[in-house]
């Protein structure tokens, strides 16, 4: 059966061109980011903290060796220095393998006093 001459001809519709948008978009201006796009963010965040204290250092050291996840797995939480003089945190493996850096800027960013904090070294958004 013909069912062409029982519809009739179809009409597509017109589409409209889309305007041009004038307005710079704020996230093209810069390309050095995370992939997450938190970087420039994180890069504020970080410079208005001063160096923490000798104190400071050991009890945030103290607390990710303390973490469920680094006892379970059985890392190794170490204190490093730079050459320009900051201070990082380096967390190894058993066999002695870097699994994360954590420069002292971000250690700023610890839950000290949360109790419930579920140790997630490897995400950057924990």
């Amino acid at each position: 059966m013909n069912i062409k001459g029982l519809l009739g001809p179809q009409v597509m519709p017109q589409i409209r061109p889309t305007e041009k948008v004038d307005t710079a978009i704020h996230s093209d201006k810069t390309q050095d980011r995370d992939a997450n796009g938190q970087q420039m963010y994180e890069r504020n965040q970080q410079e208005k903290k001063p160096p923490m204290s000798d104190e400071q250092f050991q009890k945030a050291l103290a607390h990710l060796a303390a973490l469920p996840a680094v006892l379970e797995h059985k890392w190794r939480v170490m204190a490093a220095v730079e050459e320009d003089g900051s201070r990082a945190v380096l967390i190894k493996d058993n066999l002695g393998t870097l699994i994360r850096k954590i420069p002292e800027a971000e250690l700023w960013s610890l839950p000290l006093d949360e109790p419930t904090s579920k140790g997630h070294l490897l995400k950057k958004s924990a």
